[in-house]
């Protein structure tokens, strides 16, 4: 058996304790769930100041923004979950992007961009058609979310367009994975079923399309 065959099972035992122990503590997920869902609704603004702010800062310190937007989703739902996940994950990702420019373009040089050198792939399309390319690379999994951030910093492509491309570019999954947070909150199987299967429909359209950016 491969490493990649050890990562992938390792990766199916944890999904399937995880939803085990979802099943055996049903009452009392969907209990924390709505207790955190009434104090994010009684302060709002103040919540979702709080979640946009750690999204800020959690993609320049390496840490995943999955669970604040599945947090997001389950709190607010999923209008105003979409609406407060994308606001932090673009400012998120603007300011890794940021630092990789003009504070760490050295370190990124020397130990990022080595572990994905494809990125230079891009570099030129990047250049002529920055929003859509970045929209694109949002899109398809191609690289780690914390990852791209850094690398893009490090192409030629202007920060606005790196902007623009990634408000437009991170929708589909910010809505997908706030989707999923909300049905968490009242534990929909159907709901739930129906995130996984978004999720999983955007990575397979994603792989499908990948050589035509």
């Amino acid at each position: 058996m491969t490493i990649f065959s050890y990562k992938k099972t390792i990766l199916a035992g944890f999904i399937i304790l995880f939803a085990v122990l979802a099943i055996v503590f049903r009452q009392d997920i969907i209990h924390w769930l709505q207790t955190i869902r009434e104090i994010g609704l009684s302060r709002p603004f103040f919540v979702s100041f709080i979640i946009i702010f750690l999204k800020i800062i959690t993609p320049s310190i390496g840490f995943p923004g999955t669970p604040l937007t599945l947090l997001s989703g389950s709190i607010f739902g999923n209008l105003w979950g979409t609406i407060v996940s994308i606001i932090g994950n673009t400012l998120g990702a603007l300011l890794a992007f940021l630092l990789s420019r003009y504070l760490f373009s050295r370190y990124v040089y020397e130990k990022i961009l080595p572990r994905y050198p494809r990125i230079m792939e891009f570099n030129e399309k990047i250049k002529r058609k920055g929003i859509a390319t970045v929209a694109a690379l949002r899109l398809i999994p191609l690289f780690p979310f914390n990852a791209l951030n850094f690398l893009l910093g490090v192409t030629g492509i202007r920060t606005r367009d790196y902007f623009i491309g990634s408000f437009f570019g991170m929708i589909p999954g910010t809505f997908m994975f706030v989707y999923l947070g909300n049905s968490l909150t009242t534990f929909s199987f159907a709901n739930v079923v129906i995130g996984l299967i978004g999720i999983g429909l955007l990575i397979v359209i994603g792989k499908k399309y990948e050589k035509r950016i």
